[in-house]
């Protein structure tokens, strides 16, 4: 695997690179990137990763400052998984960097108490998109809102991207991977499974589906000393609340602080 270190040693070597399948990350890498990376091994391209921590999208110094950083072991991982190149730039990616302004839509689920937030993650992939030039782009699923956004904004801009999104990877318990989870406490991985419990539940009883069931929910998961930012039924494209499960496919996404740890989690509905 060939490694850039700079956006100039990549732009020097870009047009030798051919076709490139892209895939973005902020390091800390786990079971949920290099299934992007194998969905990447579907096409005939060249696989480029990135590693940027991206403080644009960090609403707490803190949290950015805490952001867990295994770059010798992120290497190997990507090595072992057929990554062909990746790009690790420095903070000069941000110089004269053009600002994004995400649509309305990108305020509501995880927009509501993270201002700016996807303002950051559009910025910094825009620029991303211009320097690496991808034909392919590959996200993970368990960042819905983001996956949706970022398709908008491709079509939007007309860029000739083609991305493709990939299923949420779980832990045995059923717990999203993320980098976050090395956050937690045996014990607090153990409560941040009731997410995705929850979520399977709502889908059982999903020909009741009403805000009522929604909240009773909501008050299961606070019993175990959860945080509950939003736990929601929506529409999956525009994220406008719904709960028309016999007209139209759903969104259900939660997200919540388990200790002090934000996570996030969703499961789509098919209509009844």
């Amino acid at each position: 695997m060939k490694i850039f270190k700079s956006i100039q040693e990549f732009n020097e070597a870009r047009d030798g690179l051919g076709k490139l399948s892209f895939v973005p990350t902020m390091g800390n890498l786990h079971k949920g990137h290099t299934s992007l990376i194998d969905i990447a091994k579907q096409f005939e391209n060249k696989i480029i990763s990135s590693i940027y921590v991206n403080k644009l999208q960090f609403n707490d110094d803190n949290d950015y400052l805490c952001y867990p950083k295994t770059l010798d072991a992120d290497i190997e991982l990507l090595e072992r998984h057929g990554c062909d190149y990746l790009l690790i730039p420095d903070d000069i990616i941000l110089e004269n960097i053009q600002r994004i302004q995400a649509p309305l839509k990108s305020t509501k689920l995880c927009g509501q108490n993270r201002p700016g937030h996807f303002d950051g993650v559009l910025t910094i992939l825009n620029k991303f998109f211009k320097i690496i030039n991808p034909n392919i782009v590959i996200f993970g699923k368990k960042d819905y809102q983001q996956f949706i956004l970022v398709k908008d904004f491709i079509r939007n801009n007309n860029l000739n991207i083609q991305i493709i999104g990939g299923n949420t990877i779980r832990e045995p318990s059923g717990l999203a991977l993320s980098s976050r989870n090395n956050l937690l406490c045996d014990a607090e991985k153990s409560i941040a499974s009731k997410l995705y419990e929850v979520l399977k539940d709502i889908e059982s009883e999903k020909d009741k589906l009403n805000l009522d069931l929604i909240n009773s929910k909501k008050h299961y998961l606070e019993s175990f000393g959860i945080n509950v930012d939003y736990l929601i039924s929506c529409d999956p494209e525009s994220f406008e609340e719904s709960y028309e499960i016999r007209n139209k496919n759903l969104l259900i996404a939660v997200a919540a602080f388990v200790g002090k740890v934000r996570l996030i989690d969703n499961i789509k509905l098919t209509k009844l």
